[in-house]
């Protein structure tokens, strides 16, 4: 294992600097929040990749986040790092970190949204899964038509109209609804 992790830059640290970054997951979400009020905005999101695309995607979906963050002409740059958290047979759950200054930028939280979801077209286009197991939510609702056919969200739209037709579970789900009205 050593010598392999060594032929490709890497470093063997041992379980206890696993169970480091493990543990770093559960304060991600306070040191979020923590940033935030001090106008850094920043967040992580994961894809599950075959073996084949990991290499590719990384460098795809970083390179897509550093276009869309000048295109934009925002001040700075972004910070952007990604890592291998779980292993598979077939592939591997990739976890991407970007981080940016919403500072002197108008609505800074729907730019940031837009740099992200740039970034999930990448790696949807890159062979990457919509998700590896953060759900779907409203955040990535509108890549849906990407991922099932037509049939299975016609399937899901009869059974959302049949189970709630007044539409009161999730309601106002606004542009991200997976069954727009």
């Amino acid at each position: 294992m050593t010598k392999l992790a060594s032929k490709h830059g890497g470093i063997r640290t041992g379980p206890k600097m696993g169970k480091s970054g493990y543990d770093l997951t559960f304060a991600i979400a306070y040191l979020r929040d923590f940033a935030l009020s001090y106008n850094i905005l920043a967040e992580s999101f994961e894809t599950f990749v075959p073996w084949s695309q990991l290499v590719s995607l990384v460098q795809l979906t970083k390179e897509r986040i550093e276009h869309e963050y000048q295109q934009r002409l925002l001040p700075g740059r972004p910070m952007i790092s990604a890592r291998v958290t779980q292993l598979y047979d077939n592939g591997a759950c990739v976890y991407f970190y970007f981080c940016m200054s919403g500072e002197g930028i108008q609505d800074p939280s729907r730019v940031y949204s837009e740099i992200e979801h740039a970034a999930r077209d990448t790696i949807m286009k890159a062979g990457g899964s919509l998700s590896h197991h953060h759900g779907i939510g409203k955040l990535r609702a509108s890549f849906m038509n990407q991922v099932n056919s037509d049939g299975f969200q016609k399937v899901l739209q009869d059974m959302k109209n049949t189970i709630d037709p007044k539409n009161i579970f999730g309601a106002q789900n606004g542009s991200f609804s997976v069954f727009p009205k």
